[in-house]
């Protein structure tokens, strides 16, 4: 059995390895290494730690867990108002396993030992459904033929493109991130020693913010670039609407809309924007799958998805990650105990709404805050009810900021 996968992010990469000792697998990704990815920290969830437990080598999981920041640094989730006053503040279960990583370091340790499996600098336009399997055709011209084809290859999937499918839809806002190395003593809102964090304006903004390479031990020397130095990653949410157009802007144009957006929050938020590394400040929309329509929309049985390109989920509920992996092993969980492909896949498909639609759900949460906002009623509304909701929550809390 030959399967191909599309894409090698966290989902593709967990997938070779569960089927590699059960199949010739090929994965074709268009970056040119592993390292040559964005994205900030990744929380796996626990359903995702026990995914790569059964399907990634130990020495792998070892490799993760020393670039991870302690559990410490989630045992808890914030929501906070634009003075950064926490309002809501949710413990996450104890006695779980999490891993917090950041996601160059977390790729590039799961592309370790898949070397001749993974193709890169090799680019997916297409693919098809054949007499014998399915293909892929690549952007050279040349194509790849297997026995399944499997898109993991991200919300604007070209494998779900060429299938005359669409599995997502834009939800109208765009986020702008970036990272700030955090100096020795610096400051920073007390509630993200113990997990990040969620503040909301009465305009309909959203700023999300957590501590990353924090709370670990020595890193291993050839990881310390790609795990980084201890920073303050902070994401700007925003309906399309009410911010510049932020297609091709520069690194230094996406800091000036940022502040522009954020200048009347807590000071310390503009310093903090400010200071963003511009190699880690980059802008992207939102997209989600429906949460009730058919998840896989097309008519090829030898052809299907995992992650974003099949339950594409918007990144405010930190689970994108987690979900395409808890795919990946559902469905080379099917494969391995099937003797019949095309019921394995079946299988698959069919379950795959059981842990996406409540990651889906879970993601649109804000999404859904910051979409009523838009109204000038609601925003009426919102602006004394966070004011006093945040002058109430810190009443029970220490210090806004820490020195």
């Amino acid at each position: 059995m030959r399967v191909l996968v599309s894409g090698a992010g966290l989902g593709g990469l967990v997938l070779a390895h569960a089927l590699r000792d059960h199949a010739e697998v090929v994965v074709v990704e268009r970056d040119a290494s592993a390292l040559d990815t964005g994205g900030y920290r990744i929380a796996l969830t626990p359903e995702a730690v026990a995914v790569m437990r059964r399907h990634v080598p130990g020495s792998t999981l070892d490799r993760i867990r020393r670039v991870s920041d302690g559990p410490g640094t989630f045992s808890q989730f914030t929501v906070a108002n634009a003075r950064l006053r926490p309002l809501v503040v949710a413990p996450e279960p104890a006695g779980q396993e999490r891993m917090l990583c950041q996601r160059r370091a977390l790729r590039s340790i799961l592309a370790e030992g898949l070397e001749g499996v993974v193709r890169f600098a090799a680019e997916v336009t297409g693919a098809e459904q054949t007499a014998g399997g399915a293909a892929l055709t690549l952007a050279d011209g040349s194509s790849v033929a297997g026995d399944l084809v499997v898109a993991a290859d991200g919300a604007d999937s070209p494998v779900v493109r060429a299938l005359g499918a669409t599995t997502s839809t834009d939800t109208g806002l765009v986020g702008i991130a970036g990272s700030t190395p955090l100096a020795p003593g610096g400051r920073y809102p007390s509630f993200l020693r113990r997990g990040p964090g969620l503040a909301l304006d009465r305009r309909g903004l959203g700023m999300f913010l957590s501590l990353a390479s924090v709370g670990m031990g020595e890193v291993p020397q050839d990881l310390r670039e790609a795990v980084g130095p201890p920073s303050v990653v902070w994401g700007l949410i925003a309906r399309r609407t009410s911010v510049p157009e932020t297609r091709g802007a520069t690194a230094a144009e996406l800091v000036e809309t940022s502040l522009a957006a954020t200048q009347r929050w807590h000071p310390w938020l503009a310093d903090t924007i400010a200071a963003s590394d511009p190699d880690r400040t980059a802008a992207f929309g939102f997209r989600a799958a429906s949460l009730t329509g058919r998840r896989f929309p097309w008519r090829a049985p030898r052809i299907t998805a995992i992650g974003d390109a099949v339950h594409a989920m918007p990144p405010t509920g930190g689970r994108a990650g987690s979900t395409a992996i808890r795919s990946a092993g559902a469905l080379a969980d099917e494969v391995i105990r099937g003797s019949d492909l095309d019921e394995a896949v079946a299988r698959y498909q069919a379950a795959v709404d059981d842990w996406a639609v409540p990651a889906i759900r879970e993601s649109l949460g804000p999404v859904t805050a910051i979409r009523a906002l838009a109204h000038p009623l609601a925003q009426a509304v919102a602006g004394p009810a966070l004011s006093a909701a945040g002058a109430v929550g810190a009443l029970g809390y220490r210090r806004a900021l820490r020195v």
